[in-house]
């Protein structure tokens, strides 16, 4: 178990430690039930009267936070020092495995440095996977693919031919990546499939979730940028582009040929439309439809998706139509008691 003291913990997040310097934790634990060996953190104000109560060690909180009789470490974003903090008690330095005698490897194929293969994984014909990369049980890497320095793929992950996936990449469980888009010509009654004959291009440092199906490109490329982070059970369609560091959140349906400019979030269930752009740092809000261009820095939401704040204010009278119907039937009832005749009477 790894133990440090709150001055050093401090020191590595970057903060300013109000406490006991002295004082060693081993992990991190919310604050509810954190004990006197765990560091917590606060970072969502509706928590805050936890603080005083909390059996943590020390708490990480932003610069200027109070609370006597808690040791409190202060950095600039709470939520930042948490992650670091994970890091620092539960990151775990990287050791090659070596190949397993159960995986195939090709022998056209080229494995770099310290590796670690994993029983049952394939590498194919051409395909190049570079130093420190781990490819687990079930892997398979397609003729011709390449897969960067440091990568993870997590087990039953599926590079198909000529996909390219960066440095520091990690691909979750079940994730498919270079499937056929999908291309289909009307033929007569039928349909004839259109050659998928681009790949996928995955830059540095993204992380895939689980279940996740990323279509190749019919011509040139479908594009992950890099830094960008994916949910579970996302779907992009063959030619889009996703920009860098963005943010796509699970069962997100992205269509063929649409861009994702750097810093787009989309929330949970929502969708895009084919040949469209979301501009850059735009937010699809969750469960949205998006038919049209959005314009960078732009909130939508609904189906269709509309400006944030219209769709909010929609939402909210929604919930008011039924008493607004009962109200309006009280006053022709009302009124056709006063004048004896009905609205529709008087229309004739």
């Amino acid at each position: 178990m790894k133990r440090i003291t709150l001055g050093e913990l401090t020191s590595r997040l970057g903060g300013e430690l109000k406490g006991d310097a002295g004082i060693q934790v081993s992990g991190v634990a919310p604050l509810h039930t954190a004990g006197p060996e765990h560091v917590s953190f606060l970072s969502n104000p509706r928590y805050a009267a936890s603080l005083p109560t909390t059996g943590a060690a020390a708490v990480i909180v932003s610069r200027g936070t109070a609370c006597e009789g808690v040791n409190l470490i202060m950095v600039d974003d709470p939520y930042l020092g948490f992650a670091k903090a994970m890091e620092v008690f539960y990151g775990e330095p990287y050791r090659s495995t070596g190949v397993s005698e159960l995986a195939f490897i090709h022998p056209g194929a080229h494995i770099g440095a310290e590796p670690s293969i994993h029983p049952f994984a394939v590498v194919c014909e051409g395909a190049a996977v570079g130093d420190r990369v781990t490819l687990m049980s079930g892997v398979y890497v397609g003729p011709g693919a390449a897969v960067g320095d440091d990568t993870i793929l997590h087990p039953h992950v599926v590079l198909e031919k000529e996909v390219r996936v960066g440095k520091g990449v990690v691909v979750h469980a079940g994730t498919v990546i270079g499937s056929d888009g999908f291309g289909f010509a009307r033929d007569g009654e039928g349909h004839r499939k259109i050659i998928q004959a681009g790949t996928v291009v995955v830059e540095d440092d993204v992380e895939i979730g689980a279940g996740c199906t990323i279509d190749r490109a019919v011509m040139g490329q479908t594009v992950i940028g890099a830094g960008s982070k994916l949910d579970n059970l996302i779907q992009v369609g063959h030619n889009a582009v996703i920009g860098r560091h963005c943010i796509i959140v699970s069962q997100v349906g992205i269509s063929g040929s649409t861009e994702l400019e750097d810093a787009v979030t989309m929330a949970g269930q929502s969708g895009v439309a084919g040949h469209l752009t979301i501009g850059r740092g735009a937010v699809v809000l969750a469960k949205s439809a998006v038919f049209k261009n959005v314009p960078a820095g732009a909130q939508v939401g609904g189906i269709p998706a509309v400006d944030g704040d219209q769709w909010r204010k929609t939402t909210a009278i929604l919930g008011k139509l039924d008493n607004l119907r009962r109200k309006v039937a009280r006053l022709e009832s009302e009124m056709k008691r006063i004048t004896g005749r009905s609205r529709e009477e008087e229309r004739d």
